[in-house]
């Protein structure tokens, strides 16, 4: 089982069993950067953690998963037909990786820049 398969277990297992709120995204956040830090830096992952939690605060728990489904995105294991993602997810990826790409590995900032320009969201 792949580092973002394992994340999205664990967050899919926490959704349907919510514990206290403020303890769930405190572990969320810190599972999430832990994840995606090696691949977009300790900053990126920070903040489009903190973005998208603010974002999704007040839907539904499984709303949550989004945090894995763009962990899995940063890994090169995002499955579209499995793992839906908004617009504003995927601009949240787009800002992330455009911040970053002083500091992400350049084999790995042209894999992100070339899923993302696959989708249409890069000109």
């Amino acid at each position: 089982m792949s580092p973002a398969d394992r994340f999205l277990s664990k967050l899919t297992a926490r959704v349907k069993s919510p514990g206290d709120g403020a303890e769930e995204s405190g572990w969320i956040g810190r599972e999430f950067c832990r994840l995606t830090a090696p691949v977009i830096g300790n900053a990126a992952a920070e903040d489009i953690c903190c973005r998208t939690l603010e974002r999704l605060r007040g839907q539904n728990p499984e709303s949550l998963l989004k945090l894995g489904y763009i962990a899995a995105f940063f890994w090169d294991e995002y499955e579209e037909s499995s793992m839906p993602l908004g617009i504003e997810d995927w601009r949240e990826i787009q800002e992330t990786v455009e911040d970053a790409s002083e500091v992400i590995d350049i084999n790995t900032l042209t894999r992100l820049m070339d899923n993302l320009l696959a989708r249409g969201l890069l000109q």
